[in-house]
């Protein structure tokens, strides 16, 4: 294929949640709420944290010290003090390498297409992950990183692959955007990217417009990229 640059997912494309290394993040957050007055469960905990994450990747808050602000506000937690807030951001800093892990192939795949085209790693995420993908050790196989809390903008809208593109100064028609969700391919292709599925994540028609949206090539996993590319 004649191509010059790739764009690819993070979330359920290169990695996936580790979901023991999660459950012990909020467990560590739950220990530290309680001691300010928190008598909820864990499941509640885990209910309002999932949603401020996923608020915080439209990238309304300025800054970490806002996201723990809310999340404590929203948990009712009225004792929120500069104390608190370091305490939740060292819990953070503590279990964020193990939050997510990568899938089997994932690096090998990147090793082979950053020596035969320009990358750009375009996710929509929650606040803080580009401490996630740093501890996952994928920062230095991209020319361009383009997250969603930090430009504003989620898939499938325009601005963020535009950024991606203007990062990599490339044009739609010589890149292909890789990712486990058709929404997100469908923003790529609205701009004439191609489009590859990767089938391994549980949210590959969630959002889609077109259920039965047809890509340029798909496959199971991430490791069978390279197959085509």
């Amino acid at each position: 294929m004649d191509l010059d640059g790739v764009l690819i997912d993070f979330g359920d494309t290169l990695a996936y949640i580790n979901e023991e290394g999660y459950r012990r993040y909020e467990e560590a957050l739950l220990s530290v709420i309680r001691k300010r007055g928190y008598q909820g469960c864990l499941s509640r905990l885990h209910s309002v944290f999932g949603d401020a994450l996923g608020g915080s990747s439209r990238g309304e808050l300025g800054s970490l010290q806002e996201f723990w602000q809310l999340f404590l506000e929203n948990l009712g937690v009225s004792n929120v003090s500069a104390m608190a807030i370091r305490e939740l951001e060292e819990v953070r800093s503590h279990h964020s390498p193990v939050m997510f892990k990568l899938y089997e192939g994932a690096l090998q795949v990147l090793y082979i297409l950053r020596k035969k085209y320009r990358l750009a790693l375009v996710s929509n995420c929650a606040i803080g992950t580009s401490d996630v993908i740093k501890a996952l050790g994928l920062t230095d196989f991209f020319e361009v990183i383009v997250l969603s809390y930090e430009v504003g903008v989620r898939k499938p809208g325009e601005r963020i692959y535009l950024e991606a593109l203007r990062g990599l100064k490339l044009e739609p028609q010589r890149c292909i955007f890789v990712a486990d969700e058709i929404s997100d391919l469908e923003g790529a292709r609205a701009l004439e990217l191609k489009t590859m599925l990767v089938r391994q994540g549980v949210h590959t028609t969630h959002e889609a417009e077109d259920p039965h949206f047809k890509p340029d090539f798909q496959c199971c996993h991430i490791a069978e990229v390279t197959n085509f590319l």
